[in-house]
C-alpha cells in the first residue's frame, strides 16, 4: 500500500467489516458494498483490492462469486449511516474522527 498510510487502511478495513456486520446475514454483493466502492473511488482499485485481500487472508471475510461474506463475528457499535459517514470522512479528508 504505497499511496495510503497503514493507519488509514486499518481504520478503513474496520469500517468495511463493521458495514458487513450490519448487513443482513453478514453478506453483501461486491457492487453494493459501499465502503469498498468508496475506497475504489478515492484510493483506486488496486489499493481497495489489497485491503480486501488482507481481510480474506486474515480470515475475516471470504468472497463467494459476487458476494462478500463475513466469516467472523464483528461487534458493531454504530448505525450503517454512521459507518458510511465515517468512511467518507476518512477517505475524503485523509483523517478519521
Amino acid at each position: 500500500m504505497t499511496s495510503v498510510d497503514k493507519d488509514a487502511a486499518a481504520r478503513l478495513a474496520l469500517l468495511m467489516l463493521e458495514e458487513l456486520a450490519l448487513r443482513r446475514g453478514g453478506r453483501a454483493k461486491l457492487k453494493y458494498w459501499k465502503t469498498y466502492r468508496m475506497a475504489v473511488f478515492w484510493l483506486g482499485k488496486e489499493v481497495a483490492e489489497n485491503i480486501v485481500k488482507r481481510l480474506v487472508d486474515g480470515g475475516y471475510i471470504r468472497v463467494e462469486g459476487g458476494y462478500v461474506v463475513l466469516t467472523r463475528r464483528f461487534a458493531h457499535s454504530k448505525s450503517l449511516s454512521a459507518v458510511l459517514r465515517d468512511a467518507y470522512t476518512l477517505l475524503a479528508s485523509g483523517r478519521g474522527r
